[in-house]
This record gives structure tokens, sequence and C-alpha cells, in this order.
């Protein structure tokens, strides 16, 4: 008989606890695109937290070398994207390890990119005979409240870099 009270109690208390979890929704829509380069909203939503509202500021620090853009939900930054011209042989676990101190990250397509829960790097080679020999890095970093999630951001680092490849980012030689 004393069961029926106690699982009257927990029932409740289960129903309080789901009740409260409701509070935390998204109320924003997903962006589609970062830094100028247009993404899946189902590949980037795994990585961004509930809220109110999103932004993305793009910035362009070093104009024709580095571009940057953060996602902020709620005023605060939860992702950030950086594109920078390098030299050619750039290694994505290289810029992991030792500019970002990604601890241990897995390599994929190739080795062009690497990646943690994180923080996910990608290297885009320019080789044709038009252009300016030189790599382009990709930095994708998520920050707290976002959701670090390693397989989410492989796929976003991934998916980036694909469609940064279409859009011709190499520079054409002049002359």
């Amino acid at each position: 008989m004393r069961l029926l009270p106690l699982a009257a109690a927990t029932a409740v208390m289960v129903a309080t606890a789901a009740g409260c979890g409701d509070s935390a929704e998204r109320e924003y829509t997903v962006p589609s695109s970062l830094c100028g380069i247009h993404i899946k909203t189902a590949t980037l939503a795994p990585l961004l937290p509930p809220g109110k509202r999103v932004s993305v500021e793009p910035d362009t620090p070093v104009p024709d070398a580095i571009a940057t853009c953060e996602v902020a939900v709620d005023k605060k930054v939860v992702l950030s994207v950086e594109r920078e011209r390098r030299e050619p042989g750039a290694a994505a676990r290289d810029i992991a390890v030792d500019q970002l101190s990604a601890h241990d990250p897995k390599s994929a397509a190739a080795r062009t990119i690497a990646y943690t829960d994180a923080v996910a790097v990608s290297i885009t080679q320019c080789t044709a005979p038009d252009v300016v020999k030189e790599d382009i890095s990709t930095v994708i970093r998520v920050f707290e409240p976002g959701h670090k999630d390693e397989s989410a951001l492989k796929d976003l680092i991934t998916e980036y870099t694909e469609v940064l490849k279409t859009s011709s980012p190499c520079e054409v030689k002049s002359g």
C-alpha cells in the first residue's frame, strides 16, 4: 500500500521536471550561412543552444587574407568561423594542436580536416595553374553555452569546406 503514494509522488516530480525543461527551447531560426558560405541548417543546429535570438556578425580583420564571423545566441558568442590565406603546406592537425591547443584531434578527408568536440580545422589547397599557390585554412570553434559535439563539428567543417571549394576561394593570378 505504501508504494502507491511513492509512485504518485515520483510521477508528479517527473512531470514537474519535464515542464521545467520546456522553457529551454530554440525560438530563433538557425542560420543558413556562415561567413558567406551556405550550409544546411540541420548541420549547424546541433551545435547551437536554446535561446530567443541569433545573430551572425561578419568581420574581416585583414582584407583579402582573413575573414571571420561569429554566431551569437542571446548576445553570447557560441561559435566562430575564421578563414585565413596561408603559405602552402599547412597541416590541419598542426594548426589544431599548435595554434588552437586542441588535445588529440581526429583526422578526416585525407588529413585535410582535424577536429575535436570544440574545434575543427580544414585546409583547402589552391593548386590550379591560374591561381596563387596557397592554402586556405578554416577554423570553427564552439564556445559555451554552445553544444560541444565531435560528430556534429566534423559534419559542419566537412560541409563548410566542400561548399567553400565550389565557391572558387583561391586568388586568381594577376597578369
